[in-house]
């Protein structure tokens, strides 16, 4: 039975809550935060961008994911594409790659715990980890597949097993509008 973490719909104001330590640029990583006392811990997206402010703006978000597993010759790369839509010349409005380390042990824990719960809250930062807002999110992005798929991975994995190489790899040979398209399917 799922986590039925819903927020209640009272007005929040998110501007205590922040984050230290996040990389540089734009993207996305998982993390475990109390947004509700009712509710307690949970997997949340962080989604880091620097012009968070221009995504408030608009009041709602359309958020798309694209996920998959690819073999490099280092070792395999778990891919999260997060994107908006409209896709105008193959290029999505706005997109966030996260790649996990699918033999990562981690990688399924984060994954199991956000397929158990009902909803996805995605924390928007900005470049100083400072949170804008909270968006909520009927959790119907698959990652029971995802984490099955994870799962597969590390029990059948016998190659080599070098992520920041296998990463590498992945980036140079896989570009995200290829990935979006299928055309890697």
């Amino acid at each position: 039975m799922a986590l039925n973490n819903r927020l209640s719909p009272q007005r929040r104001d998110w501007s205590a809550l922040a984050f230290n330590g996040l990389p540089p640029g734009s993207g996305v990583l998982f993390e475990e935060v109390t947004l509700d006392q009712r509710i307690g811990s949970e997997a949340v997206a962080l989604l880091i961008d620097p012009e968070a402010d221009q995504m408030v703006l608009k009041g709602t978000l359309d958020l798309n994911l694209k996920t998959g597993i690819v073999a490099t010759s280092y070792g395999p790369v778990l891919f999260l594409i997060w994107w908006i839509p409209p896709i105008k010349d193959g290029r999505p409005t706005a997109f966030y790659e996260q790649v996990m380390n699918p033999l990562y042990p981690n990688t399924s824990e984060v994954l199991r715990r956000v397929s158990e719960q009902s909803q996805l809250h995605v924390v928007l930062v900005d470049a100083t980890g400072q949170v804008v807002t909270v968006f909520e999110f009927q959790n119907n992005f698959g990652f029971d597949k995802v984490c099955a798929g994870v799962d597969a991975v590390r029990v059948s994995w016998k190659g080599p097993h070098d992520f920041a190489s296998a990463k590498a790899a992945y980036e140079e040979e896989y570009e995200v509008e290829d990935v979006l398209a299928g055309r890697y399917d």
